[in-house]
């Protein structure tokens, strides 16, 4: 399992990486709706899904697996089990974002 940080910042790119391959991580705060949303692109800044909303404790990716996503999974860890990820909750480390390798979901160890 892997914390990815993020920023306090309404839009924010990080670059990680995840199953052994690049990828960089756009979050951005859509204020109208009041969520967080994630973009993903590959090493090559080649967008390759945007418009996730970050739901606690849901995975993130399921919906994703016929396009190049990572292999393990994208969580919005949220320990005190709230139904929304407000605004300064991520930055804060109120909810985690995190990401599972598919070893660690294969084996049971998460």
């Amino acid at each position: 399992m892997k914390v990815i940080p993020v920023l306090d910042a309404n839009d924010s790119i990080t670059e990680v990486e995840l199953g052994g391959l690049t990828y960089f991580l756009r979050l951005s705060w859509n204020s109208e709706a009041m969520l967080w949303v994630l973009a993903i692109e590959n090493a090559y800044n080649e967008l390759i899904v945007a418009g996730i909303a970050l739901v606690p404790d849901t995975p993130l990716l399921a919906g994703y697996r016929h396009l190049d996503v990572p292999a393990g999974e994208l969580v919005a860890l949220a320990p005190d089990r709230r139904d929304t990820v407000a605004r300064d909750a991520l930055p804060a480390g109120d909810v985690v974002l995190i990401y599972v390798d598919a070893e660690e979901i294969a084996d049971g160890s998460i």
